[in-house]
């Protein structure tokens, strides 16, 4: 690896910030599954950058910036796929107070409509989702349990929200043209 100075410096730079990234990630998720897949996108982000790095130089700065941009985006899209999914489940018109009983039956309809749409996922992603959303287990959980590697679990559970968000609009705007 040493015969290129850019894998030289990387490999330096790597084992010196390692766990200095890890601990920081950690701190700002509280979920260790998390805070490797976050320490990992920071080196990866730092490789795409290693021609701006000079030897010598301190990049804890920098990857303390990639840390917390990369945090912040996973949780802006975490936050958008909730409030998808809530407007979604809202977007029927309630009834008047007095008619609960619809009320419960479009929430129903709704439900089982989500249940249609995972049903229909491949297996292992719908078994993925189900673990994550209806059991509550992390990422590290499941990649333990299924044999896989945490972000194999984190990008199974991206396509199954995506999947999701794509058949319920459809079903619902078609419903209503």
């Amino acid at each position: 690896m040493s015969d290129n100075p850019s894998k030289a410096l990387f490999q330096q730079l790597f084992e010196t910030n390692h766990d200095k990234v890890f601990r920081f990630a950690y701190k700002l998720t509280e979920d260790a599954a998390r805070a490797q897949e976050i320490t990992q996108q920071c080196f990866i982000r730092l490789w795409e950058n290693i021609h701006k790095i000079e030897a010598g130089q301190d990049v804890f700065p920098l990857l303390f910036v990639f840390t917390k941009h990369i945090v912040v985006d996973e949780t802006r899209k975490l936050y958008r796929e909730k409030q998808t999914l809530a407007k979604m489940s809202s977007q029927q018109p309630l009834p008047p107070a007095d008619n609960r009983e619809e009320t419960l039956l479009m929430r129903k309809e709704f439900w089982q409509q989500i249940q249609k749409v995972i049903d229909k996922m491949p297996e292992q992603r719908r078994n993925i989702y189900l673990l994550s959303r209806d059991k509550g287990h992390s990422h590290k959980e499941i990649a333990d349990q299924l044999s896989l590697s945490p972000s194999t679990v984190r990008n199974h559970l991206t396509l199954a929200l995506q999947f999701i968000r794509r058949e319920m609009l459809l079903h619902y705007n078609m419903e209503t043209k």
